[in-house]
């Protein structure tokens, strides 16, 4: 299930997160909505499709059934949330641009050993997460429109890349 706004990458919540629907049938939250220059859809372009708010009911009641059947608290504590490279604030979700932490070096395209010890890939690990961003930094920073990817999936997928080169 969709929890989180395409356009911030953050989790919908009660507060300014709150899931809103356009005319065109796309979801963002309230925030993006109201940071939004035009009311244009900013997935489908479609003129004047959040000029309005319609908070999208369905979509909201689906996420509080399945916080309260899976016993979700909406609240994540500072503790449990990562910090963004860029802005340093604690965010529920980081992401990395995948050309640009490719580009950077942070994750080599190639190694020139036969095996990655663990040692090698943590600090691997380390580097990809040092240019991990919330959905802020992403919207409002040189990565707008970029390819990102949540920074452990990326970290997942690149290591079993790394492991089947060999």
């Amino acid at each position: 299930m969709v929890v989180d706004c395409g356009i911030c990458y953050d989790d919908y919540d009660s507060k300014d997160q709150v899931p809103c629907i356009g005319t065109c049938g796309h979801t963002i939250c309230d925030r993006c909505r109201l940071s939004m220059t035009s009311s244009r859809c900013p997935h489908c372009n479609r003129k004047e499709a959040f000029a309005v708010k319609h908070v999208n009911k369905q979509l909201w009641d689906l996420i509080q059934f399945s916080n309260f059947v899976f016993g979700k608290n909406e609240e994540k504590s500072d503790v449990d949330m990562k910090q963004c490279s860029e802005c340093h604030q604690p965010a529920k979700r980081l992401r990395v641009c995948h050309d640009c932490c490719l580009n950077s070096g942070a994750a080599p395209k190639h190694l020139e050993v036969e095996e990655v010890s663990e040692s090698e890939a943590k600090a691997i690990c380390e580097k990809i997460r040092s240019q991990a961003l919330c959905g802020d930094c992403i919207i409002d920073g040189e990565h707008f429109r970029h390819k990102t990817v949540n920074v452990d999936t990326f970290i997942d997928s690149y290591l079993a890349f790394l492991r089947n080169e060999k």
